[in-house]
C-alpha cells in the first residue's frame, strides 16, 4: 500500500468471532480495523481516534447498537454508519433518521463490502482500490 492512509473502521460486536471475521475482511480490503467488544468501549475508542467508518451490530450485552449510533451522530454527524442485525424490527425510520446502512444477517460478503465501499467512498480521505 502507498503512503496513503487506510480508512479507519471501528467495529462494534460482543462476539468476537464476528469482530475478529469483520477485521481480517476489512483488512483484506484495505482498511485498518479496530475491534470493540460494546458500545461503551466503542465510545472510548472513538474519542481517541479519527475513524471513517462504524460497524455495530444491534443485539449486544449493554446498550445496544442504536444507543451507539445516537451517540456517535452526537460526537460526530458525518461519520459512516453501518449496523447488521438478526432481528427482524423494522428499522427504517431509525436508518433515515440516523443516517446509517442496515444490513441483515447472515452477512452477504459482496452486500457487506458494496455497502463499506459506499460509506468510505463518501467519508473516508482515501478509498481503498478494493472498492473502486
Amino acid at each position: 500500500m502507498s503512503d496513503e492512509r487506510r480508512p479507519r473502521v471501528l467495529v462494534v460486536d460482543d462476539e468476537e468471532r464476528v469482530r475478529g471475521l469483520l477485521c481480517d475482511m476489512l483488512a483484506l480490503w484495505g482498511c485498518q480495523a479496530v475491534e470493540a467488544p460494546s458500545s461503551d468501549a466503542a465510545l472510548a475508542l472513538f474519542e481517541q481516534g479519527d475513524y471513517d467508518l462504524v460497524l455495530t451490530d444491534f443485539l449486544m450485552r449493554g446498550r445496544n447498537g442504536l444507543d451507539l449510533i445516537r451517540d456517535l451522530r452526537s460526537r460526530d454527524a458525518a461519520i459512516g454508519v453501518i449496523m447488521f442485525t438478526a432481528s427482524a424490527a423494522d428499522f427504517d425510520a431509525d436508518s433515515r433518521e440516523l443516517e446509517f446502512t442496515l444490513l441483515r444477517k447472515p452477512l452477504q460478503l459482496e452486500a457487506l463490502k458494496s455497502a463499506v465501499g459506499q460509506a468510505l467512498r463518501g467519508s473516508a480521505r482515501t478509498t481503498p482500490a478494493a472498492f473502486s
